[in-house]
């Protein structure tokens, strides 16, 4: 077999390690290409084949770790590639890149439904998912002709090749893809018959079904020994075409829905913050398992929004660098409870929501204001103007701020209330029978219900991480928007889950605040705990990107201030926020 492109891969506790910048130039040399330098160009060179946001990670930051290392793979609707790729000959790591890239997505944009897997022997299923490959990319031609030449590259196999089962595969590969391709052997040209016959049955999947089996039986004929562990494609841009199959262990398979009525596509943005810059997304349904019983709702397709990623540099204490791109963060739609009871929180502190409404009012007068000691005014300000009078007379220089004038003085603060949202939060706080989830939200709606009698524009956003490739961020409310019924259904809603990777979450809300055109723009940060992640065990690393992240948002004039519910929060956060920036909450009526 030809030595593999991938580079080998560990899986140490720092899984995905990555040469930083000192080695950028030997791995140029080297023709060594990384991911992470192409991640958002292979990002934006699939949105603009389909219109659609794909989720393209790592393999080294799938949660199982049982593929890393071999070929791509699609799992739950994300793509995932090797982190590294040695150049071969004429075909760099872009090319690569691009084109497994767009191969693993046809899967998720043309596959109707899973095959099942049972019964099958390993020939059968080598041999229909060697026909899938060949079918997805067939319509894909159809609409971009351009893609032939990309994965025509990959494909070298030849007759004069020895024959095992794998050459034979690679073969009727070429033979499928390449119309030019002559290959004197009856089986590959029986399946070109075939392949060939069905070309106006392409857009169902059962198609590769048929033929696979048809020629797993005539394949039998050849008597050549069937390997599995050997028989890889040659043609290595291809994916391990697990997600074809449903298993027994499988639960729902995902499919990505597309429609192509007219030449340029519109798609309908469906986010609930429509008074912000909409995002095109696209909806993908999840079909219900037949196999699994648990109720009507499990016959029920459940809806989910794709959004654009955004990617967000990280603070490396021990290299004393930032790592670019280095986490992705998605925004992702809320789900909805019962606003009745936001309502009933805000009934039962009525008393501490009126006194800090007061406390609200009273930090920024509002009305005319008088300014003293100025060297231009409207009138003369009578104290400077004697303390002037008294030094000439002493033979002192007098103090030119004798004017004063009056201004209008006016509220203009931004208010954002950031909050975490990882599993920590659903424990009981200590000598409580609440929850940390239930005070967060306590909180929330007594800042929210004060801070909207006064009338300041506030937004209320949470998040919560599975990785640094997966940051889930969620908008309660918006500034702009009213807090009406959707956005307390929202807040009702929320519920703790993963963990808290809260520097990256810092900096899409910084972000955000960036577009307000407030002068004072505060953030309040409700967390539970110090950040930590699934992928990072050492604790000082997410706590410096949280302090660096929170300095960033001071330079854009930007105040964090934290509100932690965590007892022992003064080890930590004030080292990330200051001494005078945070306060510790055990119970609402400390506000």
């Amino acid at each position: 077999m030809p030595p593999s492109p991938f580079l080998p891969q560990k899986r140490p506790w720092y899984s995905g390690f990555i040469p930083r910048k000192p080695r950028t130039i030997p791995q140029k040399e080297s023709g060594v290409t990384r991911l992470m330098d192409e991640q958002r160009r292979i990002s934006m060179y699939l949105r603009a084949l389909w219109a659609h946001d794909f989720s393209v990670r790592p393999a080294s930051s799938a949660s199982s770790g049982k593929r890393i290392g071999h070929r791509p793979y699609v799992e739950d609707s994300r793509i995932y590639l090797p982190d590294t790729f040695a150049q071969q000959e004429e075909i760099g790591g872009p090319e690569f890149y691009r084109a497994t890239a767009t191969h693993c997505a046809l899967h998720l944009v043309y596959m109707q439904a899973p095959l099942a897997a049972k019964d099958l022997k390993p020939l059968q299923i080598a041999l229909i998912g060697l026909i899938e490959d060949a079918r997805v990319e067939t319509l894909a031609i159809r609409r971009f002709p351009g893609l032939k030449k990309l994965w025509g590259q990959f494909h070298t196999a030849t007759p004069l090749q020895s024959a095992t089962a794998a050459d034979y595969l690679d073969r009727l590969a070429r033979a499928l893809l390449e119309e030019d391709y002559a290959d004197p052997d009856p089986w590959v040209a029986l399946g070109r018959k075939l392949f060939s016959e069905a070309q106006d049955k392409l857009e169902n999947n059962r198609v590769s079904w048929d033929i696979g089996l048809v020629l797993a039986q005539a394949f039998a004929e050849k008597r050549v020994k069937f390997r599995p562990r050997h028989a890889v494609q040659a043609a290595y841009y291809r994916d391990d075409n697990y997600c074809l199959w449903e298993f027994r262990h499988t639960k729902s398979q995902w499919r990505l829905t597309f429609t192509y009525d007219t030449p340029d596509q519109v798609i309908k943005a469906d986010n609930e913050m429509s008074g912000d810059v909409v995002q095109q997304v696209l909806d993908y349904t999840i079909a219900p398992d037949p196999s699994v019983d648990d109720g009507d709702s499990a016959n029920l397709a459940r809806k989910e929004t794709l959004a654009v990623p955004f990617h967000y540099p990280e603070w490396d204490y021990q290299a004393q660098e930032v790592r670019p791109a280095w986490s992705t963060i998605f925004e992702k739609p809320a789900e909805r409870g019962d606003p009745a009871a936001i309502d009933d929180i805000a009934l039962q502190h009525r008393h501490i929501i009126k006194q800090m409404r007061y406390l609200l009012d009273a930090m920024h007068p509002q009305g005319v204001m008088r300014l003293r000691r100025l060297e231009e005014g409207d009138e003369i300000d009578l104290n400077p103007a004697i303390e002037s009078l008294i030094d000439m007379h002493a033979g002192r220089e007098p103090s030119p701020r004798i004017m004063m004038r009056n201004s209008r003085k006016s509220r203009d603060i931004a208010v954002m209330a950031l909050l975490d949202l990882s599993q920590s939060t659903n424990n009981l706080v200590a000598g409580h029978r609440h929850t940390v989830l239930d005070l967060t939200r306590q909180a929330t709606v007594l800042l929210a219900e004060a801070i909207q009698r006064v009338g300041d524009p506030f937004a209320i956003h949470g998040f919560c991480s599975n990785g640094r490739h997966d940051v889930a961020y969620y908008r309660f409310k918006d500034f702009g928007l009213a807090y009406d019924e959707a956005a307390k259904a929202r807040l009702a809603g929320m519920n703790g889950q993963l963990s808290t990777r809260m520097g990256t979450a810092i900096r899409h809300a910084t972000r955000h605040l960036k577009q307000q055109r407030s002068v004072k723009k505060l953030m309040l940060v409700i967390t539970d705990g110090e950040p930590a992640d699934i992928d990072e065990r050492d604790p000082k690393y997410l706590r410096l990107d949280t302090k660096k992240a929170v300095e960033e948002a001071r330079s854009c004039g930007i105040i964090p201030y934290c509100i932690s519910l965590d007892p022992c929060a003064d080890q930590y956060v004030s080292r990330i926020f200051g001494l005078r920036n945070y306060m510790v909450v055990d119970h609402v009526g400390r506000l």
